[in-house]
């Protein structure tokens, strides 16, 4: 009875579990447009982590943290400027992380552009300029033609509908510009770059699954009979969700999987419920919903995210992110269970699930607002001179799951 209890609990074999980053939000600004950054908690980006300087070290919590990895290099240390040659020493570096993974038989998710251009194709344009699609062309072959081996799965962009909107409507990301028309431009030429390489990949390295991470917030009114709260519910859904999706994969046709990242629900009430927002927080706890520092926590959403994506594209579904940001450990904990849950639920129905990616593998520099903001399950101490890094609670937990490929309860 006990072991057939145990096989009830098991996730589909061969199932992904790994965790996630981004290569300036843990090795530094580079020359990226991030570059100078402090963050709102008063913290200057500088070298982040330090992850460049302490890869030896910081690859072994990596691997500890499940069967693959999904993580983006920095693509201003590899080529610094249009149409260059790959840096040697940079190449090197990033040769030992695909190396020691492949060596440990863990999948690799290599994300091609993950929030940060060269700083010379920036002071160009970035994605506005038309000239963009030729240089991520570029640089993507290069990469392909290097380390192709060591690739399973490719994310072209992560989440370009959330980096055009807080680039070019809220104003979050460089050039924090209000310009739609510039919104329009930049992701014209992201959808374009994304549907050249894929065709470009399935013709010349077929074996690597393409497409890209999807941010995808449910977005909810609270009271549906409200003109007021239905209308900044179709605002959000207008500029976020499928009608931006749709942009990538061509009903389908230029993606081998749909992948998305999760991280909870925002309700509309007068206005949208952000717990990273004071009135929004107070909010949330006036009625006593749950919440992280940054969203509501909903995690049945993540199942109902994978039941429609996969009805309206029948593809494989794969959730390239999904965390809590939190200092409560035992709060990262009961939602990475609950999440689990509600992805083995899909899985258990006949969806075929790829996999999941925990973000992220190390509390980092979370965009603009700087280190306070705690995803990792890895902790990193920014107050102590040597940035130390300790396993949390959370992260053993995942250690197990992804060991034994089954979820554990609590």
């Amino acid at each position: 009875m006990k072991s057939e209890n145990i096989n009830k609990m098991n996730f589909p074999e061969n199932f992904i579990f790994g965790t996630a980053t981004s290569a300036f939000q843990i090795e530094g600004g580079g020359e990226t447009e991030w570059n100078g950054l402090v963050g709102e908690d008063g913290t200057p980006l500088g070298n982040a982590i330090d992850h460049y300087g302490r890869i030896k070290d910081d690859i072994e919590y990596i691997l500890y943290l499940g069967n693959a990895y999904r993580f983006s290099m920095d693509w201003s240390k590899l080529q610094k400027g249009p149409f260059q040659p790959l840096d040697k020493d940079a190449l090197k570096h990033y040769e030992k992380i695909f190396k020691t993974l492949k060596d440990n038989n863990k999948k690799v998710l290599l994300v091609l552009n993950h929030f940060s251009n060269p700083l010379w194709m920036y002071k160009m344009g970035c994605w506005t300029n038309r000239s963009s699609v030729k240089f991520y062309m570029d640089y993507a072959k290069k990469i392909l033609e290097i380390f192709s081996d060591y690739i399973n799965i490719i994310n072209t962009f992560n989440e370009p509908n959330a980096y055009v909107n807080v680039a070019y409507i809220f104003k979050g990301f460089p050039p924090k510009k209000f310009n739609p028309i510039l919104r329009n431009m930049a992701f014209s030429n992201m959808s374009n770059a994304h549907c050249r390489l894929y065709d470009y990949i399935k013709e010349n390295y077929p074996k690597i699954l393409v497409g890209i991470s999807h941010a995808h917030m449910i977005v909810q009114a609270m009271n549906p009979k409200s003109p007021v709260q239905n209308f900044i519910k179709k605002f959000f859904d207008y500029i976020e969700h499928e009608h931006m999706h749709e942009y990538f994969t061509k009903k389908g046709e230029k993606v081998d999987y749909i992948g998305f990242s999760y991280y909870g629900r925002i309700l509309i009430d007068k206005f949208p419920l952000l717990a990273y927002q004071k009135r929004g927080r107070k909010r949330l706890d006036e009625l006593g919903i749950t919440h992280d520092d940054m969203w509501e926590l909903y995690p049945e959403g993540i199942y109902r995210q994978i039941k429609f994506f996969h009805e309206k594209y029948n593809k494989p579904i794969l959730i390239t992110e999904n965390g809590t940001c939190t200092n409560d450990d035992n709060l990262r904990k009961q939602s990475l269970y609950n999440h689990l849950k509600n992805v083995k639920k899909a899985c258990d129905e006949g969806v075929p699930v790829l996999g999941y990616f925990h973000w992220s593998t190390f509390d980092n520099f979370e965009l603009a607002y700087g280190p306070s903001r705690r995803f990792g399950l890895t902790s990193v101490d920014f107050k102590s001179p040597k940035l130390e890094r300790k396993i949390k609670e959370s992260g053993h937990y995942y250690h197990k799951i992804a060991e034994s490929n089954r979820l554990i309860e609590l």
